[in-house]
């Protein structure tokens, strides 16, 4: 287990790494290192090590792969969901199989990320985690639509999606256009530039979104939202 110190300011995010390849674990760490708005609190290279770093730190985000030596990543989401609930997790992994996903997600994990992102962007979810979104990859998102969209297209027909009047009673047209880029993966950020509209507005409309659908994170406010027949897959 290597740690990598650096003067802890109240603006800087805590954030440990647990990742087992060296050359990947390498360059996580000089993203995170260099950043000013993140602060590395240690890395670990196994399941046992990263217990050890939970116990001896207190991050506010924990990136995690899935495929340690050892354990799983996904018992570690499990048993930080169940003893440290104020540490956001992350998954950062190579494996985008529905298997995977769907066991991280349960297990408690806050966010889904594929091994195929910048450096900004991944500095981007890692605060976005931080402040209760749930950064998924576009692709990870859309299989997760496929899979829940399947069965309630096969049990009530597709007769049970809203009409366009009742979409414009539940949504306007400006909320619609932000869940629809919601559900493929985008960040704020990138939904600000597509529509042309501020950060600001763009998070405004998602807590709208949010308090419409009754939900609090990302991945709620995609599933409802595929339910009420808001996504066009």
């Amino acid at each position: 287990m290597s740690d990598t110190p650096s003067a802890h300011t109240a603006e800087r995010l805590p954030v440990i790494l647990i990742e087992d390849d060296p050359a990947t674990q390498d360059h996580l760490a000089r993203v995170l290192s260099s950043s000013p708005r993140l602060e590395l609190l240690g890395c670990a290279s196994t399941a046992s090590e990263a217990y050890s770093l939970l116990f001896m730190t207190a991050p506010r985000v924990a990136l995690i792969d899935l495929g340690l030596p050892d354990f799983s990543g996904i018992d570690i989401i499990r048993w930080i969901s169940k003893n440290k609930p104020d540490i956001e997790t992350l998954v950062i992994t190579a494996f985008g199989d529905e298997d995977h996903v769907i066991r991280s997600l349960e297990a408690g994990a806050s966010g889904y990320l594929l091994k195929d992102y910048s450096s900004e962007e991944l500095e981007n979810h890692i605060l976005e985690v931080a402040h209760g979104g749930s950064p998924i990859s576009p692709l990870i998102a859309r299989q997760l639509l496929f899979r829940l969209q399947k069965p309630v297209q096969q049990s009530i027909g597709p007769s049970a999606h809203v009409s366009e009047a009742a979409r414009h009673n539940l949504i306007t047209d400006r909320e619609l256009m932000v869940i629809q880029q919601v559900s493929k993966g985008f960040t704020v950020q990138e939904i600000a530039r597509q529509m042309g509209i501020s950060n600001h507005t763009v998070a405004t409309h998602v807590k709208r979104i949010y308090k419409k659908l009754h939900v609090h994170s990302r991945s709620e406010a995609v599933y409802e939202a595929s339910l009420l027949g808001l996504l066009d897959l």
